[in-house]
């Protein structure tokens, strides 16, 4: 009787993990339907659900278009460094806060408030002080702006995973002739690796789809593709299939990405403990 129920709510629990599944898949599939889709079947009402004539022309469209080479290259570039930059300075800055108690314990729930903050509270000074840097349209300001947004979060994140490696381990270490730099790097840094990776995956997407600073602080030259896909709603009219056309493009990086570094980030969401 006992193996019954545990049967049966394993098969309810299924069932709703697959009907969620669903939930949040919905959106993805309908971008894509919509970007396959003729102008007259994406506004049709009632709506049309799958196409009769699927076609590729709104991703022609896109391909063609001259800047969209370019803003898929600086959301690339951008993203990648402010990560790389974001995560190797939040590790360092998490292990001190751990190890030396550097701000006691006070110092990490503030820099976690700086998350709080509305962007359009910031982004004015911001704009305004790289308007007298001359740093507008750079990629230079991006990078450095999303690093100082995400370095919150990623310092909050790793903390956890440093906390969790016993100081026994370093000491051991630095027993056998390891400097403390020597330490961080041979021991400490491959420990916490899949919280590393988890991370980097987390501040990557949201490098990747931030939207406000990228269209205020960026021009031409550093356009993103949040900001290319916003380009096509114009006060003619939305162009719906290339607009979903880009969006199913942009998601692609992403998700190759989060493939690629599923074991560890799946084992870094999930434990964040020593192997």
């Amino acid at each position: 009787m006992r193996k019954v129920k545990q049967n049966l709510w394993t098969g309810m629990k299924t069932l709703v993990l697959f009907f969620l599944f669903l939930f949040f898949l919905f959106p993805v599939l309908w971008v894509f339907l919509t970007s396959i889709k003729r102008p007259v079947e994406q506004m049709a009402i009632p709506p049309v659900w799958f196409p009769e004539q699927p076609v590729i022309r709104n991703y022609l469209q896109l391909f063609d278009h001259p800047d969209f080479v370019t803003s898929l290259t600086n959301s690339i570039l951008i993203a990648g460094l402010a990560t790389l930059f974001t995560v190797a300075i939040g590790a360092f800055a998490a292990y001190s806060m751990v190890r030396f108690r550097v701000g006691g314990g006070l110092l990490p729930n503030l820099i976690l408030t700086t998350r709080m903050i509305p962007p359009v509270v910031v982004i004015i000074p911001i704009f305004l002080i790289a308007y007298n840097l001359n740093l507008l349209n750079t990629h230079f300001l991006l990078i450095i702006t999303y690093t100082a947004l995400n370095l919150a979060l990623v310092i909050w994140l790793l903390r956890d995973f440093v906390a969790a490696i016993p100081v026994d381990i370093e000491e051991a270490a630095m027993l056998d002739g390891c400097t403390r730099l020597q330490t961080i790097f041979k021991v400490v840094l491959p420990i916490i690796k899949p919280g590393l990776v988890a991370t980097s995956l987390i501040c990557f997407i949201f490098c990747w789809n931030e939207f406000i600073f990228a269209l205020t602080l960026s021009g031409d030259a550093t356009k993103t593709m949040p900001v290319l896909t916003s380009s096509f709603v114009t006060q003619r009219g939305t162009d719906r299939g290339v607009m979903s056309a880009a969006g199913m493009i942009s998601s692609i990086p992403v998700i190759v990405v989060t493939i690629f570094f599923q074991k560890y980030l799946v084992s870094g969401l999930t434990s964040g403990s020593v192997k």
